[in-house]
């Protein structure tokens, strides 16, 4: 099974990419997959970016690709935006996207939300066999962001990244809902 074969036994079926000049020369494409109906989950992410490796602030190293997953198909240009946004930080800096960090909106994009940020964690509304993909040469790790409100990153500041997670984790699937309402 390639990587993209276990996207699409998670995230449903491959229907469309993109294409971002800058990218392709890095061998890196975003990817559209659809869950069958009645789900109408979407799925954006990267996939090529596992071909460079990343390093964590501890120097460790790490294979990644990006992924959003959300059900408000007129978002997708905004989230296709977003994802060539991480995926070109990624390839600039090097540096692994680290669960519980989280990172600014760039100007423009979900203009139509009050999300202020984009919070870094696992894909946990999946079963655990999609948290790493278990490749040939090396293991990837899928990167699921999610956009969180100012009263979210407030809470990240005073309690840490391990107590947002808990409140994460009690969520059923209002976290792919760009409608959703802050958590705290």
């Amino acid at each position: 099974m390639d990587y993209l074969e276990h996207l699409e036994a998670h995230c449903g079926e491959f229907v469309g990419g993109y294409d971002f000049p800058d990218l392709l020369e890095e061998h890196v494409q975003i990817l559209k997959l659809e869950e069958p109906k009645p789900s109408g989950i979407v799925s954006i992410g990267t996939l090529g970016l596992h071909l460079h490796s990343f390093q964590f602030e501890d120097g460790s190293d790490a294979h990644q690709e990006v992924l959003f997953r959300f059900k408000q198909k007129r978002a997708e240009q905004d989230i296709v935006q977003l994802v060539w946004h991480l995926a070109t930080h990624a390839l600039e800096t090097h540096q692994a996207f680290d669960l519980g960090e989280y990172f600014s909106l760039p100007k423009g994009v979900l203009k139509r939300s009050k999300f202020s940020s984009i919070y870094v964690t696992a894909p946990f509304y999946s079963d655990e066999s999609f948290l790493v993909y278990e490749g040939d040469t090396q293991n990837v790790l899928v990167v699921w962001f999610v956009p969180i409100f100012p009263s979210e990153e407030h809470f990240i500041e005073e309690h840490g990244a391990e107590a947002f997670d808990e409140l994460l984790f009690e969520t059923d699937d209002e976290l792919l809902d760009l409608k959703r309402k802050p958590l705290v």
